[in-house]
């Protein structure tokens, strides 16, 4: 009895090491086999949308190539908003993880801050609030909130250089 699926674990047969391939040329360590199973996906769908064209191990190494390279980006990104710098500059703290670092940062931080500065690092970092909540609250404007961030990151780009 022949499934729909067998049609694909024959494909798989043949590609698979195309997908062992692109980690290895990417230089992806893959301990978990989360690279894996995002070619397994991307050749699959390759196979769903392509299947029996004459340029489908073009196509599937194509899609493959292209969806590791977005997850490495991916990837990267979240590492890369994970370094402290990156949190002030585009990712909110939570109230958590402001326990955790150092009470001198925040204190060298607030020193170098006006008033208005150090309400909006609090509220946007700290208490993880959204712009637009923070200009209601400040009775503002969405833009004047946003530059006054402007404002912030380039003092704090300054105060965190030896951090």
């Amino acid at each position: 009895m022949i499934t729909k699926h067998s049609h694909f674990i024959k494909v798989l047969e043949q590609y698979e090491g195309m997908i062992y391939h692109l980690i290895y040329k990417l230089n992806i360590i893959d301990r978990d086999g989360e690279f894996y199973q995002i070619g397994l996906i991307a050749l699959y769908e390759t196979y769903r949308k392509y299947k029996g064209r004459d340029i489908f191990g073009k196509l599937a190494y194509m899609t493959i190539h292209s969806r590791l390279i977005d997850e490495l980006r991916k990837q990267s990104r979240v590492n890369k908003k994970e370094t402290l710098v990156g949190r002030i500059e585009g990712y909110t703290l939570t109230t958590l993880s402001y326990g955790h670092i150092d009470p001198y940062l925040w204190k060298t931080i607030k020193e170098h801050l006006t008033a208005k500065q150090w309400t909006y690092v609090q509220k946007r970092y700290i208490e993880d609030k959204t712009i637009k909540t923070i200009a209601l609250e400040e009775n503002t404007t969405i833009n004047a909130v946003k530059y006054l961030g402007k404002e912030v990151k380039k003092k704090l780009r300054i105060i965190l250089k030896d951090y």
